[in-house]
């Protein structure tokens, strides 16, 4: 991720010779897919990364998690990178948690079987960082279910900061309603978006993506196989 001359007036370069724009350096996931009841953690703090694993391991689940903090729900084929059926994952299948099929003997239907119920919750955090500048932007995504709309795709909510989130301090202990959460976010300061415009205009201003465009092509460069 590079930023624009623009978005970078009024700050004073640290070091030239750290890698220049925003880099990854870390991703965490809670009860996405099939890591579920704990923390995932990816750090690559800054450097390129592989991954790699057997067919199941999780691999297209990663990469999901991070088109999904990017690329609006309406554009995304989940599991593209797996070139598998496009219904075959949904933000539904991956918030609950749905790992396999079990067929009703008596009518011969199949029924996804989930790992998680409606009471529970799923974040994604990403944390970029500009080594020259010194400076860290994280990302993250909130879903969770109403009672009212257990049917369709879970509810959800975007953040940001100026800094480094985590889901263990930050993402927990805030009670079993999801209104404690928003709370506890806004009182560190934390930028809280329920609309993708304002969400998508906040971290484009911050990474200096000019043009919509840019996101597009992120998006079929990370799904690509």
């Amino acid at each position: 991720l590079a930023m624009s001359n623009e978005s970078l007036a009024g700050l004073e370069r640290i070091s030239s010779e750290a890698p220049s724009g925003f880099r990854l350096e870390r991703l965490e996931l809670f009860n996405w897919g099939t890591f579920h009841n704990r923390v995932w953690s990816l750090q690559l703090d800054g450097h390129s990364g592989l991954l790699t694993g057997d067919i199941g391991s999780g691999k297209s689940t990663v990469v999901d998690a991070i088109t999904t903090l990017f690329v609006p729900a309406y554009r995304i084929v989940y599991n593209k990178a797996a070139v598998a059926d496009t219904k075959e994952r949904t933000l539904r299948s991956y918030v609950l948690g749905e790992y396999k099929s079990e067929r009703n003997e008596s009518t011969g239907t199949a029924k996804p079987v989930p790992l998680r119920d409606f009471n529970s919750y799923s974040v994604i955090v990403a944390v970029f960082h500009n080594a020259g500048y010194k400076q860290s932007i994280s990302l993250g995504q909130v879903f969770y279910w109403t009672k009212d709309k257990v049917q369709g795709q879970p509810e959800r909510f975007y953040v940001g900061l100026e800094g480094s989130l985590t889901i263990a301090q930050d993402f927990s202990g805030f009670g079993s309603d999801i209104s404690g959460l928003r709370k506890k976010l806004k009182a560190k300061s934390v930028d809280i978006f329920d609309s993708v415009p304002k969400y998508r205009a906040w971290f484009r201003r911050r990474f200096g993506f000019e043009k919509e465009q840019a996101l597009g092509l992120f998006h079929h460069t990370v799904s690509r196989n």
